[in-house]
């Protein structure tokens, strides 16, 4: 049982299978099952809520590491959620038909859609991109500055040595939350 700041309570209750076969794959199985009490303020019938996640993986689970592979998987789906639903809802267009009967143009778009959203994050949760960017005067949109790059890559002709110059300098990126 954890307590929360605004005074609820949560009790997990965890499952768990291991060495499941399935087609020669040896998976665990896990559930966590969230119960989140009230206050004693509120009326228990309208505030009591729980929440069932279940997780397969190949990661070793006994009693002491389920909680946290509960809570990664938890982790790990809101990632990809998130990633999902900027692609569909986030100009990205994942949702249009290009290549509805070709499975491999399907498959190189949704590639080069996750490099360009991949490209996206690099540029702006970079610390000196953030700061670059608030400093400037009349800084420009995010959607000019993806124009700005798709242009870039589309005319610029690269220098074999300077690419190699650059590809051999070691870099650190630090981003921000």
């Amino acid at each position: 049982m954890c307590y929360l700041p605004d005074g609820k309570t949560v009790e997990q209750v965890f499952q768990w299978v291991t060495e499941v076969d399935y087609k020669g794959h040896r998976l665990n199985w896990l559930e966590c099952k969230e119960t989140i009490r009230p206050t004693k303020t509120e009326a228990p019938e309208e505030a009591l809520k729980t929440t069932r996640f279940v997780h397969i993986t190949d990661l070793p689970i006994n009693a002491s590491n389920i909680a946290d592979t509960s809570r990664t998987g938890r982790l790990r789906w809101k990632i990809e959620n998130e990633g999902f639903n900027t692609l569909k809802n986030g100009g990205y267009g994942m949702e249009h038909q290009y290549a509805r009967k070709s499975y491999c143009a399907l498959k190189n778009y949704f590639q080069f859609m996750q490099m360009a959203h991949l490209i996206h994050q690099l540029i702006t949760l970079n610390t000196r991109f953030r700061e670059d960017f608030m400093k400037a005067k009349n800084h420009p949109t995010l959607k000019n500055l993806w124009l700005d790059l798709v242009s870039a890559m589309q005319w610029l002709e690269f220098n074999e040595q300077e690419l190699q110059r650059i590809s051999c300098t070691r870099r650190q990126f630090r981003f921000t939350t």
